[in-house]
Order: C-alpha cells, then sequence, then structure tokens
C-alpha cells in the first residue's frame, strides 16, 4: 500500500495539531517534570551503585581474610596432611 506526499504531511500537521490541543500541559512545564523524575531517578540509582561497592568491598574483605585463613592453616598442616596422604597410598604403589 503506498501513501502519497500531501496525505502523509496532511497526517502528519493532523497529528501535531491533535497533540497541541490534547496536551496536558505546556512543553516546558513537561520537560522540566521529566527533568525532575530524571534527576530523582538517577539519584536512586547512585545510591544503589553505593550500596552495592560498599558491598563488595565487605566481601571482598570477608574473602581476604578466609583466604589468609586457608593459606595459613595449609601452612600448619600442610606436611602432617602429606605424610598422611603418602603412607595411605604406599601400599598400593607398584614395587619393582
Amino acid at each position: 500500500m503506498r501513501v502519497s506526499w500531501p496525505a502523509a504531511i496532511c497526517a502528519f500537521a493532523a497529528g501535531v495539531i491533535a497533540g497541541l490541543l490534547l496536551a496536558p500541559r505546556a512543553g516546558h512545564e513537561t520537560r522540566r517534570e521529566l527533568a525532575s523524575k530524571a534527576r530523582a531517578r538517577l539519584h536512586g540509582l547512585e545510591e544503589q551503585l553505593h550500596r552495592l561497592e560498599t558491598h563488595l568491598q565487605h566481601l571482598e574483605q570477608q574473602l581476604q581474610a578466609l583466604g589468609e585463613r586457608f593459606r595459613k592453616a595449609g601452612e600448619e598442616a600442610g606436611w602432617h596432611l602429606e605424610k598422611q596422604d603418602i603412607a595411605r597410598e604406599l601400599p598400593r604403589m607398584p614395587h619393582g
């Protein structure tokens, strides 16, 4: 279906006129309201991002502490566990 240019221009103009006549408030009021809502949303997103950053920093600290505990435990019990493992596997090893 082809639409002629004059019909398209008339339809566009009718839409613009209807929009102007039926608009609930003036353009500058609408822009001001939209900008205010956008600023509020941005502020909310910044707060969420800050809370997420704080939470991630806390998790990083916990992981570092846990890693340190594992490192210390490995240093203290490492040889003991290795000797136990060797003793358990020695009978299974082939003798030549």
